[in-house]
This record gives C-alpha cells, sequence and structure tokens, in this order.
C-alpha cells in the first residue's frame, strides 16, 4: 500500500484534484462575494425607503395632532341638541 501511495501518476492526481478544489472554492468566494454586493444595494435601499417612511409618518402624525387640537378647541355643536 505504501509504494502505491508512492506512484508518480497518484500523487499527480491527488495533486490535480487538490487544484480543482481549490479552483472551485475561489469560483464560490468570487459568487459569494457578488451576492454579497447585490445584498448590500437592496438593504441601502430598504433603509433608504424606510428612513422616507419615517419622515412620512412623522409628518402624518404632526397633522394628526394639529387637526385634534383644531377639534377640541372648537364648541361642541350637538350640546344643545341633547337637551
Amino acid at each position: 500500500m505504501q509504494d502505491l501511495l508512492l506512484l508518480p501518476a497518484i500523487q499527480y492526481g491527488f495533486c490535480g484534484f487538490s487544484l480543482l478544489l481549490l479552483g472551485v472554492v475561489v469560483w464560490l468566494i468570487k459568487q459569494l462575494l457578488i451576492v454579497l454586493k447585490a445584498t448590500n444595494k437592496i438593504i441601502a435601499a430598504n433603509t433608504a425607503t424606510t428612513n422616507d417612511l419615517v419622515m412620512i409618518v412623522g409628518d402624518l402624525m404632526a397633522l394628526s395632532r394639529a387637526i385634534h387640537d383644531k377639534l377640541i378647541s372648537r364648541p361642541c355643536i350637538a350640546k344643545g341638541e341633547r337637551k
């Protein structure tokens, strides 16, 4: 068995297979980096959209509070009809 592992053909086979596996690992890492870049772009777009929504909701809250204050400050018309 020891002599079989020391044959140059088997050693070159192991070397070639290890280089092939190394190439596959490098290719997979490149693909992973491409996916990460795309994911970062999507996350940035979602963050910008969320920030826009927060600003819009803040403006709507201020508007609804202003309308609430105006409605509270007006006299009630139904007071005379309840009697």
